[in-house]
């Protein structure tokens, strides 16, 4: 089949399969990989930087306990991001190496990291007002408006003012499973928005077809397996993230050179 374009593979928090979620490791191991496209989250820290960190808590993938918003930066660098995964507890996971004392990191300083050699994709995880337009601010400090989407779950009116607060981004909201994918696509392309991003099992033909013929961008999020990623993939959605970019390479390639 010929693969659309844009044909999206975005590294899930980094490529997060293979190293710590969201920290620079495994954004260093999408790079390696020759991946173009990354996804990550923000959070407030409590002096207001943002820290990129998927979770509303820092059990999970950190060793400290408690919000992100209750710490300063300084407290939050000073964890350790890259010892949380027990290999018989993430059967998933195929991290390459020993990451114990990986820190989290800002948003700012991913853009410093890798500039306008990525494409980024950045949800907004904290509910507090004023996240939308911090993002903008870091964005358009890097100088990377053009190569950022703001995205997020049931964050359609902050996705707009993150746009309207810097025109150039655009915006993909996330839609959850329990909403109808039909009705959320109409309502992104009436909404202006630039694209729309469905769980993976709910991709379709007829779905892709509806929001290209809205204007609009559809990928996926959601993907656990290779079977799945081939079929929603199949649909011809516009990519989508996944925490093994290798597999969705390896799975264009093939059908690239099919076609």
């Amino acid at each position: 089949m010929s693969l659309p374009s844009p044909f999206r593979i975005i590294a899930h928090r980094g490529a997060s399969g293979y190293a710590p979620e969201n920290t620079m490791a495994a954004f260093r191991a999408a790079m390696t990989m020759s991946v173009t496209e990354i996804e990550t989250d923000v959070h407030f820290s409590r002096d207001r930087q943002l820290l990129l960190l998927h979770d509303d808590t820092l059990e999970r993938t950190t060793n400290g306990k408690g919000r992100p918003g209750d710490f300063d930066l300084e407290e939050l660098k000073s964890l350790d991001a890259g010892s949380w995964a027990d290999p018989e507890k993430n059967a998933d996971l195929a991290w390459t190496s020993d990451f114990a004392g990986e820190s989290l990191i800002t948003l700012d300083e991913l853009f410093a990291e890798f500039g306008a050699r990525l494409t980024y994709h950045v949800e907004l995880k904290d509910p507090e007002y004023g996240v939308a337009e911090a993002v903008a601010e870091s964005v358009g400090a890097a100088g990377l408006a053009t190569q950022t989407f703001v995205t997020g779950f049931e964050r359609s009116n902050d996705l707009l003012r993150a746009r309207s607060a810097l025109p150039g981004l655009r915006t993909t909201p996330l839609i959850p499973t329990s909403r109808d994918p039909g009705e959320a696509i109409a309502t992104c392309a009436d909404e202006g928005h630039d694209g729309v991003s469905i769980h993976i099992d709910a991709a379709t033909t007829e779905l892709v077809e509806i929001a290209h013929g809205a204007g609009l961008e559809i990928r996926c999020w959601g993907v656990r397996t290779r079977e799945s990623m081939a079929s929603g993939a199949a649909c011809g959605i516009n990519g989508m993230t996944i925490n093994w970019p290798d597999w969705l390479q390896e799975w264009a390639a093939t059908e690239s050179s099919r076609a």
